[in-house]
């Protein structure tokens, strides 16, 4: 979720470059962008303007702090998912995004910065948090069991907190249990409803000989043991699929009811 997050998000820590730019998640709902570039003036404090992201036609309005150190300025943006218009979204780029950032440092220094910065130059702290804040394991259970085959299903629950729903391609995952892969599965055409946790349910094919493998005297025990779900989540937009990478770990109910 974290890779889905700084493609749509991350257009707003704009600045000429060189530049340096840092994505800090807030809550559920929030996050800050602090971006830093060269601009003239020396006023420091309060900044507001607008965010325009490939082409928009209707920019966003943002205002933040601003500190300067010499001819370098450092904006602080917080922002909230839910005022990310849609239409950002639907103009997406994987490899690249154009921006342009207007406004005012302190109501008197202009901030005017445009152009074109490749995603991967944009970093977010502490990223395996952001997709624990997003994305997780609601449960992971073997719903049938017999001497000749099993199967299992796991629920995940993904919170989408846009103000706009995100379709989903479909999804593509590995089952381990005790660090043995036992199963995968595939599911297709998934939504995730804005601004709620959506749970997803996905059925999985499991290897009956790697299970019992695996699993060893827990089976007899009606037990649990360690698992993990491995793949990626494909989100549709209209200039291509992003892959959103899954890699959760829980206890494999091996007896459900």
């Amino acid at each position: 979720m974290a890779r889905l997050l700084s493609l749509f998000f991350l257009f707003a820590s704009v600045a000429a470059p060189p530049i340096a730019v840092a994505i800090r998640p807030v809550s559920a709902d929030s996050f800050t962008v602090v971006a830093s570039g060269d601009a003239a003036g020396d006023a420091s404090g309060a900044f507001s303007g607008t965010i325009a992201f490939n082409g928009a036609g209707d920019p966003l309005a943002v205002a933040g702090r601003a500190e300067r150190t010499g001819s370098r300025l450092r904006i602080a943006l917080p922002l909230r998912y839910a005022q990310i218009p849609a239409d950002w979204a639907s103009r997406f780029r994987p490899g690249f995004f154009d921006y342009r950032l207007r406004g005012t440092v302190a109501g008197r220094d202009r901030v005017e910065w445009a152009g074109t910065l490749p995603w991967k130059d944009v970093s977010i702290e502490g990223e395996r948090e952001v997709v624990s804040g997003f994305v997780r394991l609601s449960s992971l259970e073997v719903t049938r069991f017999s001497l000749f085959e099993s199967e299992a299903r796991a629920v995940v629950s993904v919170r989408n907190p846009f103000s706009f729903p995100l379709k989903l391609a479909g999804a593509s995952y590995r089952l381990f249990a005790n660090g043995r892969e036992v199963g995968s599965g595939q599911t297709p055409g998934l939504l995730l409803r804005q601004a709620q946790d959506n749970d997803l349910d996905f059925p999985i094919e499991i290897e009956h000989g790697e299970l019992l493998g695996a699993a060893g005297s827990a089976l007899a025990a009606g037990g649990e043991v360690d698992g993990r779900l491995v793949g990626q989540l494909s989100v549709r937009l209209p200039q291509g699929d992003v892959a959103v990478p899954l890699d959760l770990s829980g206890k494999l109910d091996l007896l459900s009811p």
